[in-house]
């Protein structure tokens, strides 16, 4: 998200925009193929601290690979502005912060490493 269009190119994209959407689209299907995995083998294996933990973080880059999708191709149709995506992106980053914190915080005691 490094582009700032100027005020006159708001809804303008280019290239490196559309070649944005095709790596989000990558990332989602890796980040699914992930999910899959990590289902199975907490499926068959049972589960862990650690994989609980990259269960949710990928359950949380999902969500946030989704939303930066749409918004994109929100954005090469013309529908939205790039603020919105820009937005979307250093919002959702407390997110990521709080799931940091609840594996510090809250996994210790409830999986007996204290």
């Amino acid at each position: 998200m490094t582009r700032k269009p100027s005020s006159s190119q708001s809804s303008a994209w280019g290239l490196f925009d559309a070649l944005q959407l095709a790596l989000v689209i990558a990332a989602l299907a890796l980040d699914a193929a992930m999910l899959t995995a990590m289902l199975t083998r907490i499926a068959e294996f049972g589960y862990s601290p650690n994989k609980i933990a990259a269960l949710g973080l990928n359950l949380i880059l999902l969500v946030h690979l989704l939303r930066a999708a749409w918004l994109t191709v929100g954005f090469l149709r013309g529908r939205l502005p790039f603020a919105e995506l820009e937005r979307w992106q250093t919002r959702y980053l407390p997110v990521y912060g709080a799931w940091a914190t609840v594996v510090v915080v809250v996994f210790p005691p409830v999986f007996g490493f204290i």
